[in-house]
């Protein structure tokens, strides 16, 4: 992943900030940054977390997780195209049919 991903997602990096080696560490505890805004990721199922910190919202982007649930805005988008091409169909058949 790229560090301009992590940019979008969670702001530019902080000056101060250690990139820790988080992954080798299965008990790594993230600590809260009360001067970051929570943000919220989601994974490719739609699953949501909020991130308390900068570190933690760059660990969770690296991994995969984004700002934006494209998967369930490409679903919507999916379904909102099928009632319209339904709409149009019944709506065209009432409209021969009435005439």
């Amino acid at each position: 992943m790229s560090k301009s991903k992590v940019i979008n997602a969670c702001g530019d990096y902080p000056e101060n900030f250690i990139d820790e080696d988080i992954a080798s560490d299965p008990n790594y505890v993230f600590i809260n940054d009360p001067s970051y805004n929570p943000v919220n990721v989601y994974d490719a199922d739609g699953n949501i977390a909020t991130v308390n910190s900068f570190q933690e919202c760059e660990h969770y982007v690296m991994g995969g997780w984004d700002r934006e649930p494209l998967e369930l805005q490409e679903t919507s988008m999916q379904y909102i195209l099928v009632l319209i091409v339904l709409g149009v169909l019944v709506s065209k058949y009432l409209v021969t049919k009435l005439t």
